[in-house]
């Protein structure tokens, strides 16, 4: 682990952290702990440079795409040069800050592919331009990537990427990381204050933030952001059901199924009516961005919030300025109506794709170059930088330098501005990502909730969609089409209470008529199939 006289270096008054969601993150076997991946356990091959000589004979430019964030990536930074020194690959790299979806898909539909390219996990574009030959089959180029072959070998999620039977990228991977999930947040010091116990049960949440409205009215008990669909993703499975497909561990030894089209979804949608109905539930829950959410919680306005635990550590910082006793804590979870105590976590890889165009000129060496990425010697580069100017190695695990550390402390974002100045990590162009940084320069209640999120506590991993072939691919497009668009056009008008809760039987007829069902056969044929494989 990293040592403790690196924390001592920030100042922890001026520590921001803005973590966002996506995405995603998730954590190991020992979620929030444990030290840098070895060569031995993630990263199996040596690089060629390790051993003296570069890794392409002669220079060679790689043309890359991918999304950009907040703070930007410094795609000038020294560490693209390093990495030339280290492997004869100059990387040509473009991050596009807005609607990167959008561009990607753009960019597939008229076969314009620089010569890699990020597609976020889940578009169903991917398949698409995997099937239509727009993608190169990393499959067929497993000699050239060993690093990466030792991986799918392990990490048996990677094949659930595969197209009719083929993997067409190197996916985004957690080599180490901080354990987070969508889960309950609370200003744990006014329940002090009030002299309430923490909640057991989603009635006793309704209780107490029931008490949180008496003696404060002007405040949100309750917030959320990006409408209906947010807020039901974690709530619904820690009630008993799920929101749209998802995979139910706790149903016939684990079972994908369409949550509104069943009864037990009624119990979530009832709950969040209540709370809304009570003016418990943010009246603006279904328009609030991301920006607006974080806001009422930093300002002291809202009080309980059901999403990103890491959030949290922005809101603290916040309000100490003006309430040294504010506190979000992370809830234990709450046992739901079927005595179950379950919360989804975040996984531990991301899997974002990056796909090589099928027309790239250099296709073996860009092969190779990925593969690096996933080494020893790429991983350290990648997330850390130049060693011996960003960190240096200290019984053979690497140490940021003080002086990285103290030039991004006062920024409000310590964490990012450090990562994305130097270009490592995971908003960068990153492929096995460690984030032991995040837990150097952060607040240290973020390690302290990600011990506490673990599967003896009742959470639960993400699972990632099995494999679907070609025809079940097409079919699903359909069909999620036409049941989503019901979802996402019913789901706010129950929870505001402009279509009545009488008419939940209804709506989930009509959603098992236009498909929902046969979108729950599709899943579990395909998990099916992909258990008997392995």
């Amino acid at each position: 682990m990293f040592t403790r006289k690196l924390l001592s270096a920030v100042s922890m008054s001026a520590v921001l952290l803005l973590i966002t969601a996506c995405s995603g993150a998730g954590g190991s076997d020992k979620p929030g702990g444990g030290n840098p991946p070895s060569a031995a356990k993630t990263n199996p091959q040596p690089s060629s440079a390790a051993q003296g000589t570069k890794l392409l004979p002669q220079p060679t430019t790689i043309k890359v795409m991918t999304n950009d964030n907040s703070p930007p990536v410094n795609a000038k930074s020294p560490v693209y040069g390093y990495i030339f020194e280290k492997t004869n690959v100059r990387l040509d790299l473009e991050y596009v800050a807005t609607n990167y979806t959008q561009r990607a898909q753009t960019i597939i539909a008229t076969n314009s592919l620089p010569d890699v390219m990020k597609i976020p996990y889940g578009s169903p574009f991917f398949i698409d331009a995997a099937k239509n030959g727009l993608l190169l089959p990393i499959s067929d180029y497993m000699a050239d990537a060993p690093n990466f072959a030792k991986i799918v070998k392990e990490n048996k999620e990677i094949s659930k990427l595969k197209v009719d039977g083929k993997l067409y990228s190197f996916p985004q991977l957690g080599a180490w990381k901080l354990q987070l999930a969508q889960a309950p947040m609370m200003r744990v010091d006014l329940l002090q204050e009030l002299g309430l116990a923490p909640p057991n049960t989603f009635d006793e949440l309704y209780q107490v933030l029931k008490k949180f409205k008496e003696k404060y009215p002007d405040s949100i008990p309750y917030t959320g952001r990006e409408s209906a669909k947010n807020l039901l993703r974690p709530i619904a499975f820690a009630m008993g059901s799920g929101n749209r497909i998802y995979f139910d561990p706790d149903v016939e030894g684990g079972k994908y199924l369409y949550g509104q089209a069943h009864a037990e979804f009624k119990a979530p949608l009832e709950f969040l009516h209540k709370l809304y109905a009570e003016k418990l539930l943010d009246p603006d829950y279904a328009v609030n961005t991301g920006d607006q959410m974080k806001e009422k919680l930093s300002a002291g306005k809202a009080l309980f919030y059901y999403d990103n635990n890491s959030f949290g550590v922005n809101f603290n910082a916040a309000l100490k300025s003006t309430n040294p006793k504010a506190r979000f804590d992370l809830l234990p979870l709450m046992m739901n109506d079927k005595g179950q105590t379950r919360n989804w976590m975040y996984a531990k890889d991301w899997l974002h794709h990056y796909v090589i165009s099928a027309k790239a000129k250099n296709a073996k060496d860009i092969v190779k170059f990925l593969d690096w990425m996933y080494s020893e010697e790429g991983t350290l580069i990648t997330n850390y930088g130049i060693e011996g100017q960003h960190f240096k190695m200290e019984n053979g695990k690497p140490v940021i330098a003080d002086s990285v550390i103290k030039e991004y402390a006062n920024t409000k974002d310590p964490y990012r501005y450090m990562q994305n100045t130097l270009a490592v990590g995971f908003q960068s162009f990153t492929l096995n990502v460690d984030e032991h940084p995040m837990g150097v320069v952060s607040p240290p209640e973020l390690q302290k909730w990600a011990d506490q999120i673990t599967t003896k506590n009742g959470y639960v991993y993400e699972v990632v969609d099995p494999p679907f072939t070609l025809e079940e691919s097409a079919r699903l497009k359909t069909l999620l089409s036409k049941v989503e668009t019901l979802v996402d056009q019913e789901m706010d008008k129950f929870i505001i209470g402009t279509r009545p809760m009488s008419d939940f039987e209804k709506f989930s007829r009509q959603l098992k008529d236009s498909g929902a069902l046969e979108i729950e056969k599709i899943y579990n044929d395909a998990y099916k199939r992909f258990l008997q494989g392995t």
